[in-house]
């Protein structure tokens, strides 16, 4: 009777240790048949990229559109407190994107090695202050112009020399660092050259009437302007042929995709939204040339 028992007890164990081994098998197979469907559609979807017509086809099949960004460059794109990604060319990409009908995925570099990035393949675009080139222009097309830069002459409130134009500059005084490029030029027309150090410096000897006007990228400025609303500047008038016009390159010969990305841009200057953007970074709209 015992031995008859023990058989049985036997004969349990090894049906169940079968039940167990079967059960673990047929889990491990389910788990390997899983992760080689998720890896045959991981090769599938590169494969489709790979055979796209263009690269717009590429980036609507991969659902997103890889760009080239600095990250430590305000405020067109940096980190902010959080560690997030922000600035202009970061919320202009995304709504870009979105037009797209894609997501954007951001690939942090030094600005060296961006527009390598496009060269290879690695990004789709650069969307990071790019001013247009005539050597640029050689090797990318461009899209439409989305941000415009210039040099000012900045003056007090109310004008009170009444500088409007390159003549008013001569024998005036503006201070200025001493390393400026546009020194030799400020000789040329007559004007009265009074060193200085700082930013700082140059705007608070124009406020005590130390000088008569300063120069500045409308960047700068703007970027001052936002920390110091109160202050007493206008632009006296932009100087000629100094406007440089930011773009986002594309590769050559991608027709459709610089189609879509100026259709995406046309869309954000008409709904006002990209003057937007401009003035939350920038405290003013600077989508526009000064030429319009």
């Amino acid at each position: 009777m015992k031995k008859k028992n023990i058989l049985n007890v036997l004969i349990s164990v090894a049906t169940v240790a079968a039940l167990l081994t079967g059960c673990g098998s047929s889990e491990k197979a389910a788990t390997e048949t899983v992760a080689e469907a998720n890896e045959t559609t991981e090769v599938k979807a590169q494969t489709e990229v790979a055979e796209a017509d263009d690269e717009l086809e590429a980036i609507q099949k991969a659902g997103k559109i890889i760009v080239g960004v600095e990250g430590t460059y305000p405020p067109f794109t940096y980190h902010d407190d959080d560690g997030t990604l922000i600035g202009y060319d970061v919320e202009v990409a995304q709504n870009i994107a979105e037009y797209l009908g894609v997501e954007v995925e951001f690939v942090e570099s030094d600005w060296d090695s961006l527009l390598a990035g496009v060269d290879s393949g690695r990004l789709d675009t650069v969307i990071n202050d790019v001013t247009v080139t005539d050597e640029r222009k050689e090797k990318y097309d461009f899209s439409e112009p989305y941000f415009f830069n210039s040099r000012q002459v900045v003056v007090k409130k109310g004008n009170p020399q009444n500088i409007k134009s390159l003549e008013d500059l001569n024998g005036k005084k503006v201070a200025i660092n001493s390393t400026n490029a546009y020194i030799e030029e400020l000789n040329e027309l007559g004007v009265e050259i009074v060193p200085i150090d700082s930013s700082e410096e140059q705007v608070n000897m124009l406020f005590a009437g130390r000088t008569d006007f300063s120069t500045f990228n409308s960047v700068i400025l703007a970027d001052y302007l936002g920390q110091h609303p109160d202050a007493e500047l206008e632009v006296g008038f932009v100087i000629p042929d100094s406007e440089e016009q930011i773009a986002i390159p594309v590769r050559k010969g991608e027709t459709r995709l610089l189609e879509q990305i100026n259709a995406a841009l046309a869309e954000l200057k008409e709904s006002g939204k990209l003057a937007e953007i401009s003035d939350k970074y920038f405290h003013g709209d600077y989508t526009k040339s000064q030429a319009e």
